[in-house]
């Protein structure tokens, strides 16, 4: 008994000192189908430091959503995302601490990103058409930062 409510008090006691890690977020992506890059910035509105990632890449970076816009039906429509086998064995992922109130901007290149996630020729095929994604990418760790360690943009 007094090992079940040893563990329902430590239980208790991770929920509630569990937090989120409060930040903005803004997309700079004037310039992407030009250059394939875009800006993404990021402005801790936490009382406290956390990590994030030092640069965004396709090893850290995930592709979720990728929809094309259809024509005839006037509406986005989700395209499949290719099954490939990516090999970031090598890629040692460095973090920065994000003070209270301070940004950090990364220059996305989902251009090179789109070629190795989807295929070669991405922004050429689909140059003339309409389309939008989401890519997700870590924050600090789950005890730190709760269900806000993970970053989905639009």
């Amino acid at each position: 008994m007094k090992k079940l409510f040893s563990f329902i008090i430590f239980m208790i006691y991770s929920f509630s000192f569990a937090q989120n890690c409060r930040y903005q977020v803004a997309i700079n992506s004037e310039n992407l189908k030009a250059t394939g890059k875009f800006k993404l910035t990021i402005v801790s509105t936490d009382s406290q430091s956390f990590k994030i990632p030092k640069k965004i890449n396709l090893c850290n970076l995930r592709l979720i959503d990728l929809e094309m816009y259809d024509e005839s039906k006037k509406s986005f429509e989700k395209i499949n995302l290719a099954k490939k086998d990516i090999d970031c064995f090598d890629f040692k992922d460095k973090s920065i601490k994000l003070k209270p109130a301070k940004t950090n901007i990364y220059t996305v290149d989902i251009k090179s990103d789109l070629a190795v996630l989807q295929s070669t020729d991405f922004f050429e095929t689909f140059n003339d058409r309409k389309y939008r994604f989401k890519i997700s990418f870590p924050l600090d760790s789950y005890a730190r930062c709760g269900e806000s360690n993970k970053l989905i943009t639009d």
